[in-house]
């Protein structure tokens, strides 16, 4: 197995026998490891995020999401998705998945996760200013959790879970870093 793909398999062995035994943590891992074995069979990292993407809805109970990598043109970074739920689709559910969507405009909580390099959360999106508000046709964000892939001190991507009842909490922003980690370390190997 490849360096950081085998790194990202090690993780998921030893987050498995550390954590006790819970259903989200079971399904997260899960998620996780049919990602790390979809890279490893394929080396294609957007079929690797559209599988689990749904998944990770899920169990973060939100509405929508995204897995991206940080990329440049001309030196300006942006985001390139690719997975993020198709809210655009009526009637969408969370596995209306597309690929190649370019976020842009850093002025949002998308773009907060670039600078900060840390986890963004906010359950009063009305009120943040990091907010920058949304696309014509996008539904409000009532919450936002957005979580940064870093390796080694660089970004490499990141995910966000947008609308979960009640709001995001600590206890999201712990669960949601086994993705960032893993999700960065399959970044690193598609860049390998």
């Amino acid at each position: 197995m490849k360096t950081y793909l085998g790194r990202a398999a090690s993780r998921l062995e030893v987050v498995g026998r550390q954590n006790p035994e819970t259903s989200v943590t079971s399904e997260l891992l899960g998620a996780l490891s049919a990602a790390v074995d979809a890279y490893d069979q394929t080396a294609d990292l957007t079929r690797t995020f559209v599988q689990p993407l749904p998944e990770l809805v899920g169990i973060s109970k939100s509405d929508f999401g995204f897995l991206a990598e940080v990329a440049y043109e001309g030196g300006t970074p942006f985001l390139r998705s690719h997975a993020v739920v198709d809210i655009y689709k009526p009637n969408y559910t969370r596995h209306d998945v597309v690929s190649n969507l370019n976020f842009w405009n850093l002025d949002t909580f998308n773009g907060a996760i670039m600078p900060s390099k840390a986890p963004v959360v906010s359950n009063d999106p009305v009120n943040d200013l990091r907010a920058g508000g949304v696309p014509l046709g996008h539904m409000q964000l009532q919450a936002f959790l957005g979580m940064p892939f870093m390796l080694e001190g660089e970004l490499l991507g990141a995910s966000s879970m947008a609308n979960k009842a009640g709001g995001y909490t600590d206890a999201d922003v712990e669960l949601f870093g086994y993705v960032a980690e893993i999700g960065g370390l399959l970044i690193a190997e598609d860049r390998s």
